[in-house]
């Protein structure tokens, strides 16, 4: 333990660039998937070429994720009392423990069904309600995350960010399940992209 420790202590720009390129390419896949798939929702419908475009944008933010994770341990064993003791560090790790959840009940449960999901029907299917969800899930999470990163400082104490970041998951959750049934009954078009 004490080689990790001086190898997070002395490469620690390294590790931080590592960090950075790992964000960087994790939100970036996920923001560019989600236009991808509004895109794709024009014709109600998702292909299997559209499919095959998310699960690559899919493998580029699980990419991007274990970066994230991997450089995350050395930033924290870097300096294990600091980030022990930081609110904003704490809420990020659940954050991304949320982001990695989600994208497991992305791949396992939506992914597979993504072709034989009809968006225009006016009943929502579970796995399409799932869908939105898991869209406003990751949208959310990745915002939070982006943000609490470049905070110098923690804004607030550690209850009182997760609080605020359950608040605004639930109101995004709750947002996609509106917009989910305003498409499905042609109340509005999918955003265009």
């Amino acid at each position: 333990m004490e080689g990790l420790i001086f190898f997070a202590q002395n490469y620690n720009p390294v590790i931080v660039g590592a960090h950075l390129f790992g964000v960087v390419l994790g939100f970036g896949a996920a923001l560019i998937g989600d236009i991808l798939f509004f895109k794709f929702l024009k014709d109600s419908k998702i292909e299997e070429k559209e499919v095959d475009v998310l699960k690559t944008m899919s493998k580029i933010v699980w990419t991007g994720l274990f970066i994230i994770v991997i450089s995350g341990v050395f930033l924290f064993l870097s300096d294990v009392e600091r980030y022990s003791q930081s609110s904003k560090f704490l809420v990020k790790m659940i954050v991304v423990g949320i982001i990695i959840l989600n994208g497991g009940v992305l791949n396992l449960a939506v992914a597979p069904k993504l072709t034989s999901i009809n968006f225009s029907e006016p009943r929502g299917s579970g796995i399409r309600s799932l869908a939105f969800a898991c869209g406003a899930i990751s949208v959310t999470s990745w915002w939070t995350a982006f943000i609490l990163g470049l905070m110098h400082m923690s804004p607030a104490p550690f209850h009182v960010l997760l609080s605020i970041y359950l608040f605004i998951l639930a109101g995004a959750i709750l947002i996609s399940q509106i917009l989910e049934r305003l498409i499905s009954t042609h109340k509005i078009n999918p955003p265009v992209v």
